[in-house]
């Protein structure tokens, strides 16, 4: 039983370094572009960071739906846990887009500043959005205790990430932002790297929901015992 607790205290941990070492060893391999040159690793590392949190979302509304209609708790320990990172990391990669837009892409054509075009972009704008909408079902979730209302909150959250994401997309006026420079390559080596990037961030993550999910049920646990312990005269 010891043995059992120390490994699963551990086991998180370990996640999130080994895959932040991983991530960012090859983020660092990833070669080098005409043009961009090793300015390249920003996006690169920006769009490997969306498909892994993208994922997150997803198994956030599963995890979710899954309680609306089960009521099961252990789901809304872990459906609570995938909210609490994937929210906060669509903001960082928000920002990392942000930041790799300015860096790589070519303003050369217009006469408004780099900053104004951007913030105009329909696939930045979208991203700004669903952060705004992550944050609002972060603060929901510090503000009320009604857990199946969340749980609705949540799914209804991730549908209108991927409704606001598909159209800016699949939508019009998107010229600066370019194609992904991973999927439109012949090379085998920048896919590995691209993929391994993933695999990194997707363990990181996966650690970090595992910490988030013993935290919390550690502080509803001391919260129940202290609420059930008798009143000391």
């Amino acid at each position: 039983m010891v043995s059992d607790n120390r490994t699963s205290r551990f086991a998180g941990p370990v996640l999130v370094a080994v895959g932040s070492v991983a991530a960012i060893g090859f983020t660092l391999a990833f070669p080098a572009v005409e043009g961009l040159g090793t300015k390249v690793r920003l996006p690169v590392f920006h769009g490997a960071m969306t498909w892994v949190n993208l994922a997150l979302f997803s198994v956030l509304a599963i995890l979710a739906l899954g309680y609306v209609f089960t009521a099961r708790e252990a789901l809304y320990g872990w459906t609570e846990a995938v909210r609490f990172v994937s929210v906060p990391m669509w903001v960082v990669g928000s920002i990392l887009g942000f930041m790799a837009a300015l860096n790589t892409w070519d303003f050369t054509g217009s006469k408004a500043s780099p900053l104004r075009v951007a913030a105009a972009d329909p696939r930045l704008n979208a991203q700004f959005w669903v952060m705004m909408a992550g944050l609002a079902i972060l603060a929901l979730g510090l503000l009320i205790e009604e857990r199946r209302w969340l749980a609705v909150a949540d799914a209804g959250f991730v549908a209108f990430a991927w409704i606001v994401l598909l159209r800016a997309i699949l939508g019009p006026g998107r010229a600066l932002h370019p194609d992904s420079p991973v999927m439109n390559s012949d090379e085998i080596f920048i896919k590995l790297m691209f993929f391994g990037i993933v695999a990194g961030i997707a363990v990181a993550s996966l650690g970090a929901v595992m910490m988030v999910r013993r935290a919390r049920a550690t502080s509803v646990g001391v919260v129940g015992a202290v609420a059930d312990s008798p009143a000391t005269p």
